[in-house]
């Protein structure tokens, strides 16, 4: 415990002028070689549950750029959820830096590869729009795909809606009504309604069937809890 909140006190010391990374050395606004603060796991959550305060202007008057600063700390550090953050401040601009698509990229690639279902999602509508990176589809199919089956709703939810519409995706009715009904199952308000009478009027019997057996198979596999 006294080592976290040392950290801490450190790191918000230290978080404008040099960061608090796992880096041996950082360099201050006189180019003098200044030891950078390491934070450990213990730190970097406590450098992102303070972030998050920033943030949200909950327990501290909201700052973005201070936000930001202790994200980064944390994420630095390995904190898949500061990752996503840090990133969602850089793709929409909130900070003093405004946008920075290619470092929004960046970090939401580090935290995907880690499981990060928010991650994984936004990733994918990087490359569904071209948004700091080249735009390619198959990317977005695959990481819309990783972060359903990591039960992001909306991933879900626009899984099923490309894989119906077939914009830039194969078009695969059965396909789209097993995510709709997974992102149904997981919460989303327009996928019972969509899925019903915008993907099931396209599909025969045998088809919902086998629809159903595959909903079944990613129901246990995911670990989704059912209603019946």
């Amino acid at each position: 415990m006294k080592k976290t909140m040392y950290c801490l006190a450190s790191c918000i010391a230290a978080a404008f002028i040099v960061g608090c990374s796992s880096s041996d050395n950082a360099s201050d606004s006189s180019n003098q070689q200044v030891p950078a603060v390491e934070c450990s796991q213990e730190c970097a959550q406590a450098e992102f549950e303070l972030a998050q305060q920033f943030h949200k202007g909950e327990g501290a008057e909201q700052s973005y750029d201070t936000a930001l600063a202790h994200y980064l700390t944390s994420a630095t550090a390995g904190n898949p959820a500061a990752m996503t953050q840090l990133a969602v401040l850089y793709r929409e601009g909130l900070s003093s830096q405004g946008v920075q698509a290619e470092e929004a990229v960046k970090w939401l690639t580090a935290a995907a590869k880690q499981q990060d279902g928010e991650a994984q999602f936004l990733l994918a509508e990087h490359y569904w729009d071209g948004l700091g990176t080249e735009q390619d589809f198959g990317q977005a199919e695959y990481w819309y795909n990783q972060a359903a089956l990591n039960k992001q709703k909306d991933a879900a939810y626009l899984l099923g809606l490309r894989y119906f519409e077939g914009e830039n995706m194969d078009e695969d009715p059965e396909q789209a009504y097993v995510w709709m009904s997974i992102a149904a199952l997981l919460g989303h308000g327009n996928a019972p309604g969509d899925r019903d009478f915008l993907i099931g009027e396209e599909l025969d019997m045998t088809q919902k069937k086998s629809a159903w057996k595959e909903v079944a198979r990613l129901i246990e596999e995911m670990g989704i809890e059912v209603p019946w």
